[in-house]
């Protein structure tokens, strides 16, 4: 039995962006049907938080949950296991190339991957900033996976 591809997303406390980022993932892949394992990570993360209560409103908004979420802090093990980490921001990837030198060539920036810049953080911000956020993420996803299939497929660096 082959281990799913994991997909990590980055972001600096792991209350908002990247748990959005992976509940939207998750959904994906199990809309597309593929064997995907989704985490998400912060580069300054405490453990255990729950998700900021702004995102988990706006994330049931479109039916999905951060209900279960617990924040973890991005570590070895975990960017060493995926196949490919994608940061919120380009600060973040540079952060983590740094850390992480080893597993470089599998951290991206999402504007790596998408020329729509950093991901803003929306924490402290109304409703709206979190919605935009989502919304930026929901639609990026398609571009996103197309990265990791690649990437599982090839083994190449990112395009």
């Amino acid at each position: 039995m082959t281990t799913p591809a994991l997909l990590v997303f980055i972001c600096a406390h792991n209350a908002c962006r990247s748990a959005i980022a992976e509940v939207i993932a998750t959904a994906e892949a199990s809309r597309r049907g593929l064997p995907l394992e989704v985490q998400s990570a912060g580069t300054h993360a405490l453990p255990g938080y729950a998700a900021a209560s702004i995102a988990q409103a706006t994330i049931s908004e479109i039916g999905l949950s951060l209900e279960r979420h617990r924040s973890k802090p991005a570590n070895a093990d975990l960017i060493s296991r995926a196949a490919l980490v994608v940061t919120m921001t380009d600060a973040q990837r540079e952060m983590l190339h740094t850390v992480f030198p080893k597993d470089r060539e599998k951290v991206v920036s999402f504007d790596d991957l998408t020329r729509q810049g950093d991901v803003p953080d929306p924490i402290g911000g109304e409703a709206e900033e979190v919605r935009a956020v989502r919304d930026m993420l929901q639609a990026s996803m398609p571009t996103i996976f197309t990265e990791l299939e690649h990437r599982v497929k090839s083994g190449s660096k990112p395009t």
